[in-house]
């Protein structure tokens, strides 16, 4: 009898997790390389993060809930392994410009807990290690978000960090904690019991969304520990017919695929692949229409004033996701599509690895008075066409009106491009373009040359016999 099959999810994620501890090797060098670029990635969102007030509330806030020996970016304090988890999650996701997948935020929940996993451990974690650990709870969050689908976020209106980016996190800690197979499993299991957090108001305006990743990450340390003290939960939590994590999730016995979970697992690694880097602070949907806008001014030089109207189209749901009211608040300012559309017409709205004044001039731009005038000419409607083919997809189509009679119209057409339903594929940023979004958010907390030694002690990671030296790089 093959074991694979009869095996639980939990159990099989427990395999690869231990496969992966065992021999970090199995990881081939592009996903290696990956890795190290997230890792990166998240750094940079992490410390722009103690700009942002309410993520700084969170991160203060911490440091005096409990004991404990784990590190803080940007802090001289030491605090509990699931407050620095918290925190760091939080941190990483202040801004909207942390990564993402379908409909999931793995590295605000997985790097946390690497950091977290790396301060509990009892012997040294090597560069390897650390970046075995990442890849495989980027495996577990992405494998379980495209398993479940976005309905459950979309429909439903669960926010999925808090619930597939906890069992990651569990993941990425069980390995750097050392637990057994067994112990692996059951610190997954718990973590799909312990999970939770809703979508509800966040796109409209809340400050709380930004700790839903931070929840994510501490929820998956805590299962963890939990796991590695002996705490037990049932190993079919994930497929159980009748009160299961997908079932629970899908609110169906039918709309989740657990082949998506068992396919390839531990050895196609998906989890980077079908995961895509932010550049603008914004939602996913409108970053497409934000590039519309831009190569639309490029290709036909018009100003603002030569735009009589604008029509967006999406699938239906994202007309209400993006669709809603003008910002009013800082909290809104990230899921509006006539805002970024606004935007992106009266200013040269440019990637933040371009021009980092972006991460300024977002906060402010909904005071503006010509923003606000055009916005309220951009209307948001459903394009039946998307609504057919991908319901759920984040393309969109762009169609300016000028005032010369001009029509102008722009399709993203990410769809074509990606290798699942899921993927998200915006605009490529290589290795070139992170390291300069790296420093634009780094800007005014790291100094160049602490920039340039986290930059070199990350791509070097992989070779070091000791991951604390990433602690030894912000300690410049």
């Amino acid at each position: 009898m093959n074991s694979k099959v009869t095996a639980s999810i939990a159990e099989q994620f427990a395999d690869m997790v231990c496969a992966l501890r065992a021999d970090p090797s199995r990881i081939p060098d592009s996903v290696r390389g990956a890795a190290a670029q997230r890792l990166l990635d998240n750094f940079g969102c992490i410390s722009f993060g103690r700009t942002v007030a309410p993520a700084r509330k969170i991160a203060d806030l911490v440091t005096g809930m409990g004991r404990g020996n784990c590190r803080l970016v940007g802090s001289n304090e030491r605090t509990s392994p699931t407050a620095a988890a918290l925190a760091h999650g939080t941190l990483a996701q202040s801004f909207e410009l942390n990564d993402l997948g379908a409909y999931v935020h793995p590295g605000a929940c997985i790097v946390p807990a690497c950091l977290t996993g790396m301060d509990l451990a009892t012997e040294d974690v090597t560069g390897a290690a650390f970046i075995a650990a990442m890849v495989a709870g980027y495996e577990v969050t992405v494998r379980l978000s495209e398993c479940v689908g976005p309905s459950s976020e979309l429909d439903i209106g669960w926010h999925t960090p808090a619930f597939h980016g906890a069992v990651g996190a569990a993941a990425s800690t069980a390995m750097l904690l050392g637990l057994d197979k067994a112990a692996v499993a059951q610190a997954l299991v718990i973590a799909a019991d312990l999970a939770g957090g809703g979508l509800m108001l966040a796109r409209l305006g809340s400050d709380v969304k930004r700790v839903h990743c931070g929840r994510g990450a501490e929820t998956g340390v805590l299962a963890a520990l939990m796991a590695q003290s002996g705490l037990r939960s049932r190993l079919d939590t994930f497929e159980h017919p009748d009160w299961g994590y997908c079932r629970t999730m899908t609110a169906s016995t039918t709309a989740f695929n657990l082949d998506v979970i068992r396919n390839g697992l531990g050895e196609d690694f998906v989890g980077f692949r079908r995961t895509a880097m932010k550049y603008y602070p914004v939602g996913a949907e409108v970053l497409g229409m934000i590039d519309s806008v831009s190569q639309l001014k490029e290709q036909h030089a018009f100003s603002p004033a030569d735009v009589e109207d604008v029509e967006i189209g999406t699938p239906a749901f994202f007309v209400k996701a993006e669709g809603h009211e003008f910002p009013e608040t800082d909290a809104q300012i990230h899921f509006n599509s006539e805002y970024g559309v606004a935007m992106a017409l009266i200013h040269r709205v440019r990637p933040v690895y371009e021009d980092r004044s972006i991460l300024k001039h977002w906060l402010t731009g909904y005071s503006e008075p010509e923003v606000r005038e055009l916005a309220s000419r951009i209307r948001h409607v459903v394009n039946a066409e998307l609504d057919r083919k991908n319901p759920y997809g984040i393309d969109s189509v762009v169609r300016i009106r000028l005032k010369d009679g001009r029509v102008l119209e722009q399709r993203t057409d990410y769809l074509k491009r990606a290798d699942s339903a899921g993927t998200m594929q915006f605009a490529e940023m290589g290795e070139d373009k992170l390291v300069r979004k790296f420093r634009a958010l780094t800007h005014d907390v790291l100094s160049t040359p602490a920039q340039d030694m986290l930059i070199a002690t990350v791509n070097g990671l992989g070779g070091s016999a000791d991951a604390r030296c990433l602690w030894a790089a912000f300690d410049m």
